[in-house]
């Protein structure tokens, strides 16, 4: 191994289904992961997050993107709207 970010390697066995734990390679409880097997058996994980439609769209929209990011660098610019009070009854 010559990466010195790489963990070392850790020897799991897959229990009676066919399972490993991942909490043994530090794998926070609840993680999510893309999984692919490659033709030589080779499994490999990496880290994923789900986000809703909406979040992807807007993501996917570089302009407005960086019209987001230009107005948090900016505060100032932010302008308090007052709302009218809901009528209740």
């Amino acid at each position: 191994m010559d990466d010195t970010n790489e963990t070392p390697e850790i020897l799991v066995e897959t229990d009676d289904r066919g399972r490993v734990s991942l909490a043994r390679l530090g794998a926070e409880p609840r993680s999510r992961y893309l999984a692919r097997t490659d033709p030589d058996g080779t499994v490999t994980l990496s880290p994923a997050v789900v986000i809703s439609e909406l979040e992807h769209r807007l993501l996917s929209n570089p302009e407005l993107v960086e019209q987001i990011q230009d107005n948090r660098a900016h505060p100032e610019r932010l302008m308090k709207l007052e709302r009218r009070p809901t009528p209740r009854g």
